[in-house]
């Protein structure tokens, strides 16, 4: 009977022992869960840094085409006379065949610029309603993160933006324009949204 005693009182865990534990399993449960959402985050990112390459790769796609079929309406000279430009929204490449999966809860567009000697530049304005790139050119999106760059959804539209003119993107973002806006090159032409006959 002593012995069994003995055991139970070495068994036995003070309150302050038992609060103890509990803290610990709880730290240990928030830190896999912020592990796990950092994780995922970057994993979101990540994806939506490969899917807006992707877009600029099909509007690349859609501006030879057009070229080539002689749809020039939409390519249209910039501001300073030596760039051409295009600018089409998600929704225009989608209606002209160039998209080979769906993004239906993205918004936005992608500007291509010409510059003499064949050189190009692609800007891209584009959410899918979780995280948003500002206009960025295509070299300098690998980079971006949510603190330098991609920012989060604001309900931002951006095709609403662009009716009848578009600009090229900012040189501080990668592109051929200059920092300030009023210096950047200007496009009057329409963005393209819809099927081109």
């Amino acid at each position: 009977m002593i012995r069994m005693d003995k055991i139970k009182e070495k068994l036995t865990f003070s309150k302050i022992e038992i609060l103890f534990i509990i803290v610990l399993i709880a730290l240990v449960i928030v830190a896999g869960i912020t592990v796990f959402s950092i994780t995922t985050q970057n994993k979101n990112i990540s994806n939506f840094k490969k899917d807006s390459s992707y877009l600029i790769s099909y509007a690349k796609n859609a501006y030879a085409s057009f070229k080539m079929t002689d749809k020039t309406d939409f390519i249209t000279v910039g501001s300073d006379g030596q760039t051409k430009g295009m600018c089409i929204t998600i929704n225009g490449l989608k209606e002209n065949g160039f998209l080979t999966k769906d993004y239906n809860d993205w918004n936005g567009y992608v500007v291509i610029e010409e510059a003499p000697n064949n050189r190009y530049n692609y800007g891209i304005w584009v959410t899918n309603k979780k995280y948003v790139i500002d206009g960025y050119d295509s070299e300098k999106i690998n980079d971006l993160s949510l603190k330098n760059g991609i920012k989060t959804y604001n309900n931002d539209t951006f095709s609403d933006k662009v009716k009848t003119s578009f600009t090229g993107t900012s040189s501080e973002k990668g592109g051929t324009g200059k920092t300030s806006e009023s210096s950047i090159k200007r496009y009057e032409a329409k963005c393209v949204d819809e099927k081109i006959e």
